[in-house]
């Protein structure tokens, strides 16, 4: 039972790693297109996993396909790997059973772990008191199933090496052969394993298989629906019932239903992740939940970022999404609070001395964050596109004053240094506030852009780029694929933030070993889209 009592004792690790990737992962489509042309599926094994189970982890046990040659061929880029290689092997063979000789011939094409239920969530007043033991005690409170699939006639094979490493024969329960050791229990059926720490566990994922149709996950609408949307031939794939975790976090801390959180009650969200020649993409969609209202948008400012970028954050419309997030705080208070929150906003306009729909104008269309290179030091620049150059401009400069105002009432103490003129590209006037001698905040409009950043120099590189971003051949390969209308766009040049934080002397301590093992990560680039089924997608390149 040596690879059973494994997977339990690694059980938490694995259930957390995949709930965090989800959530992230929660991050963001599926190449902008939430219809797979193939659609994926989990097939047998998801028929032992009870219906309403809330989180569900698979991947492929096809050593000899298509997906775990291109991991290899992958790993093999990095210095380190070799010796990695060689303790996972050294670990896999260990001192009863050798996994390539003894477990590897047996195993089917599939493995999945499901989580059973929702872990209770400790009582502890306040979502900003949870302690790392809280989370580890409720990763222990998790119940969990395993399922993996064997190779075509190889249960009996199977049933003997149990045995022959110390599990104990336990009789049968709905056709299956059942076998224990002191924590472990597992039931060989008719090709596949299932394990678990209890024979209740053990028993219930029988049960829902006996049972089939919606008594298991594989058999409810909104588990196939949400894997049919992912691409089919993939290293891994989740699922995880958002709306099952909102509700145990609201019972457990009331707090968080006056987010409006219950609107998530029936969403979930799947997640496949791929080796390819050139990286690893994640994919992903959620369903079932709340739209947003996040605005759509084609990416053109990534012609504004210059070539030598270290990251790009696209998005569009900020001034509805603060409204949305406005609205929704505003009705989770008390009356006496939302006259506060009302009070406050009709006071702003006078206080920062422009009004409410000049700062909608400048806020409504496409933006982006962009951190550049910079010489000597990386800036950053946030550039707004705006349809109307000259408003824009008379909005930054009465801001320029209302600002410090502003900070004078709260911060009476708050002393800023003086605005001072600061000529950009192009002859266009900007200003700058000094707040150190390596940054401050410097702004300028020029044309259809208003650009706020942290240096002229950095605002410059935004405003009249040498070459852009979207010129780049790493930029048009990590976005090969990408849909014309997204929610949001990131992109991360690692070796250029490599190279940023070797100037910058972070990596002075850095072991060379290290350094060698992020040259293969060339960039990161995410884009989600929306929707009424928003999708995410992440791809990490990697080459030689």
């Amino acid at each position: 039972m040596q690879l059973l009592q494994s997977m339990r004792r690694r059980r938490p690790v694995v259930l957390m790693t995949s709930a965090v990737a989800g959530a992230a992962i929660a991050v963001a489509g599926c190449g902008g297109d939430s219809e797979s042309s193939s659609g994926a599926a989990a097939g047998e094994i998801a028929s032992y996993v009870p219906a309403g189970s809330p989180l569900y982890l698979e991947a492929t046990t096809d050593f000899d396909g298509p997906q775990w040659a291109q991991v290899d061929a992958l790993a093999k880029l990095f210095p380190a790997y070799p010796e990695l290689r060689a303790e996972l092997d050294e670990a896999l063979r260990g001192e009863d059973v050798d996994f390539e000789t003894e477990v590897k011939p047996l195993l089917g094409e599939r493995a999945a772990i499901a989580g059973l239920n929702v872990p209770q969530t400790p009582d502890v007043g306040s979502i900003t008191s949870v302690t790392p033991d809280d989370a580890a005690a409720a990763a222990e409170d998790q119940q969990f199933v395993g399922v993996v699939e064997i190779a075509d006639g190889q249960e009996d094979a199977l049933k003997a090496l149990l045995v022959e490493n110390g599990a104990t024969a336990a009789g049968q329960s709905g056709g299956a052969d059942i076998f224990t050791d002191d924590d472990t229990v597992a039931a060989v059926a008719d090709g596949v394993l299932v394990v678990s720490d209890t024979r209740a566990q053990l028993d219930q994922a029988l049960a829902a298989h006996a049972e089939g149709g919606d008594a298991t996950l594989g058999g409810t609408d909104k588990f196939t629906e949400a894997l049919a949307k992912l691409p089919a031939d993939v290293f891994g794939q989740a699922y995880v019932d958002i709306g099952a975790f909102v509700q145990q976090a609201g019972a457990s801390t009331p707090q968080l239903e006056q987010l409006g959180l219950g609107d998530y009650q029936n969403a979930v969200m799947a997640a496949s992740i791929a080796a390819e020649p050139e990286g690893a993409r994640v994919k992903g969609v959620v369903m079932g939940a709340p739209d947003l209202g996040q605005a759509s948008f084609s990416p053109t400012l990534v012609d504004k970022a210059p070539a030598d970028s270290i990251a790009y954050l696209g998005f569009a419309d900020l001034a509805s999404s603060v409204t949305t997030i406005l609205d929704q705080t505003r009705a989770s208070q008390s009356e006496e609070a939302r006259a506060q929150i009302d009070a406050i906003g009709g006071q702003l306009p006078a206080l920062l001395g422009v009004s409410l729909e000049d700062l909608r104008a400048l806020t409504s269309g496409e933006h982006a964050i962009v951190v550049t290179s910079g010489s000597p030091d990386p800036g950053a620049t946030l550039a707004l596109a705006v349809e109307d150059g000259a408003q824009a401009s008379q909005t930054l400069d009465a801001l320029r004053v209302g600002v410090p105002q502003l900070l004078g009432t709260f911060s009476p103490d708050t002393q800023l240094p003086e605005w001072r003129r600061a000529p950009l590209a192009a002859g266009v006037q900007g200003w700058e506030l000094p707040l150190s001698p390596e940054a401050g905040v410097v702004y300028g409009v020029d044309g259809d852009t208003a650009l706020i950043g942290t240096s002229v120099a950095s605002v410059v590189a935004v405003q009249r780029p040498t070459a852009p971003l979207s010129g780049t051949p790493e930029y048009q390969e990590a976005t090969a694929g990408i849909p014309d209308e997204v929610t949001s766009l990131v992109f991360v040049n690692v070796e250029q933030a490599v190279d940023a934080a070797a100037k910058l002397g972070a990596l002075d301590d850095a072991p060379a070993e290290t350094l060698a093992n992020l040259r293969p990560v060339k960039s990161l680039t995410a884009w989600t889209t929306g929707g009424e089924t928003p999708t995410f997608e992440v791809f990490l390149r990697i080459t030689g």
